[in-house]
């Protein structure tokens, strides 16, 4: 009887893990760190996902796939008051959602929520998610990727000066300064200038809340920064496929 070695297999894959991390005001935030299937013992860079109102961590399905494909672990979170991110201190807090079909129904139901529920602490909420997933195992705390998309995207940006290990901000549709208060879209301008790390800052060219203006604005005179704006009016991660091949490239970029 001859005696065969085993076949030497590959490190089995990570599992995904399950994250609830408690915001400024006691709300818990939730979310689900994946990571790249690749052989063990490796340690990637983090992608931290926050999505637009009134979305869930699953509208960023597609650039998941992506970002795992190129060797990027991903934390995609619930923000505050929408999906598994709704149990705060005293009992549950959900986000208004629009009443009707129009702009102006979206709009009061924005409204509402941004001051109910709290939108002006996203960008604080992104920096507890962030922390959070650069002390896991298996990810590089000196390389984290943020991405966001409409208030999201805002909010990345604002966190983006208090992540010491940025390599990079991306952007799909950002929106929503004005929950930062007036001056929202100047903060967002300084944290851009004061960054120095690349960023991708996408749109629609007719985006219904003013997200190329933003574009605009935002890139103005900074090298470190790339814009780019598709036709149509479609908002937030609705532009992903219409954007892929600039994600991607970006992407090759930071990867050297």
């Amino acid at each position: 009887m001859t005696l065969r070695p085993p076949a030497v297999a590959l490190p089995p894959a990570l599992a995904p893990l399950e994250m609830s991390v408690p915001a400024s005001d006691g709300l818990v935030l939730k979310g689900i760190l994946e990571y790249p299937n690749r052989p063990g013992g490796n340690r990637f860079p983090l992608a931290v996902l926050a999505h637009q109102y009134p979305a869930t961590r699953d509208s960023f399905a597609p650039l998941i796939d992506d970002l795992l494909v190129h060797g990027l672990a991903t934390l995609a979170f619930d923000e505050r008051g929408h999906g598994a991110s709704i149990r705060g201190p005293s009992g549950p807090v959900v986000i208004d959602t629009p009443v009707g079909f129009t702009m102006e129904a979206f709009g009061a139901a924005f409204i509402g929520s941004a001051s109910r529920v709290g939108f002006n602490r996203i960008d604080d909420d992104i920096l507890r998610v962030a922390s959070w997933g650069a002390a896991q195992n298996f990810v590089d705390p000196k390389r984290i990727l943020l991405i966001g998309s409409s208030v999201g995207g805002t909010g990345v940006v604002l966190a983006s000066t208090k992540v010491p290990n940025l390599v990079g901000v991306i952007t799909f549709g950002a929106a929503g300064e004005l929950v930062w208060g007036p001056d929202g879209k100047q903060q967002a301008r300084r944290a851009i200038e004061q960054i120095k790390a690349p960023c991708l800052l996408t749109t629609s060219e007719k985006d219904p809340f003013k997200g190329a203006a933003l574009v605009l604005d935002w890139s103005k005179g900074l090298s470190h920064v790339t814009t780019k704006q598709v036709p149509g009016d479609a908002h937030g991660m609705a532009i992903y496929y219409d954007v892929r091949e600039e994600v991607l490239g970006f992407l090759r970029k930071l990867a050297g």
